[in-house]
């Protein structure tokens, strides 16, 4: 049972930080194409290399600012109920998982 545990935890953290470092990737091309957007109205050069390639133009479409881990969990908050699904086994009948969909 331990071991589980801890591959558990240890993918977990895996995943959050490697989720943390995309964030931070989107965020430095995000600020980077703020600058050459201010640049370019105020009329002026953009310093070589500060270019935006076209795989980091497609990211960005809309002009909003990267979302977060934590935008990405509640998107569809006040949009859409949750869908919960409680159960008191890990291996549940078949019987108790459709009880838990429909009783909530």
């Amino acid at each position: 049972f331990v071991p589980l545990q801890l591959r558990r935890q240890t993918r977990l953290r895996r995943e959050f930080l490697y989720q943390k470092s995309l964030e931070q990737k989107e965020r430095q091309i995000w600020e980077r194409k703020q600058r050459i957007k201010d640049l370019l109205a105020k009329g002026k050069e953009v310093p070589r290399g500060q270019g935006v390639g076209e795989r980091e133009g497609r990211m960005d479409a809309d002009g909003g600012a990267p979302l977060t881990h934590i935008d990405d969990e509640y998107s569809n908050a006040g949009i859409e109920d949750p869908r919960v699904l409680i159960t008191t086994s890990r291996d549940p009948s078949s019987k108790l998982a459709q009880f838990a969909k429909v009783g909530l």
